[in-house]
């Protein structure tokens, strides 16, 4: 591995930690608390959690990220499966670091306001894992696989794959916040594809700017 890889790998891997980080302060700090299974295996571990309290959230994303890594290697690649290896054990670190050591809170009660800024935060979180050939593991690496052997963009993958958690939610934990669930998974879906074009304008840019610089050099 040359220098210029070395550097490209250790970004890589500090923005999809940024990433990870921020979708485990939405689902702690506005999901969980209030009950809303937003979808994915975050959500459905919310779930099972209700249901076996022994078990943290955190955990139980851990114990359902190992069944799906073989999948990831198979049908995606190499360097998506470490980077979601990497990226789901540090999903689950920093969940119960928060749960456990900060004691996460709920940061409103307010449902609506828990959704929208809550699904914002995870979003953003999740494209920039997406944008960077990673995921946070779970559900997102079968959104991942479907994005990749279909014509489905990943908003409309991570939609189609979140549903059947926003069904568990719903009949867990009342119809009501089974329809703020439903909101919060059609939220996430549309905002992700839109950051994750946010992001890979920024790289196209950043890219054409770094070849303009080596022509100049060039002709210099």
């Amino acid at each position: 591995m040359t220098k210029d890889n070395l550097i490209l790998t250790i970004r890589d891997y500090v923005f999809v930690t940024l990433g990870v980080v921020l979708v485990a302060f939405g689902i702690q700090y506005f999901y969980a608390p209030n009950e809303i299974a937003g979808g994915g295996l975050s959500g459905l571990a919310l779930v099972i959690s209700h249901y076996v309290p022994s078990l943290s959230v955190g955990t139980i994303i851990f114990l359902g990220n190992l069944i799906l890594f073989v999948i990831s290697f198979i049908l995606v690649g190499g360097d998506f499966g470490l980077k979601t290896i990497y990226a789901s054990f540090a999903l689950s670190f920093v969940m119960d670091f928060m749960e456990k050591v900060l004691h996460s809170y709920a940061l409103t009660t307010n449902l609506f306001l828990a959704v929208i800024l809550g699904t914002m935060i995870i979003a953003s979180g999740l494209a920039l894992a997406f944008a960077l050939n990673a995921s946070t593991g779970g559900t997102d690496i079968l959104a991942k696989i479907l994005n990749k052997y279909s014509k489905f963009n990943i908003g409309i993958s991570l939609l189609c794959v979140d549903l059947f958690v926003v069904v568990c939610g719903g009949l867990t934990f009342g119809f009501g916040k089974g329809v703020f669930s439903l909101i919060a998974v059609v939220i996430n879906g549309l905002l992700v594809d839109k950051v994750i074009l946010i992001i890979e304008k920024k790289k196209e840019e950043k890219s054409k700017q770094i070849e303009e610089s080596e022509d100049i050099n060039t002709v210099v």
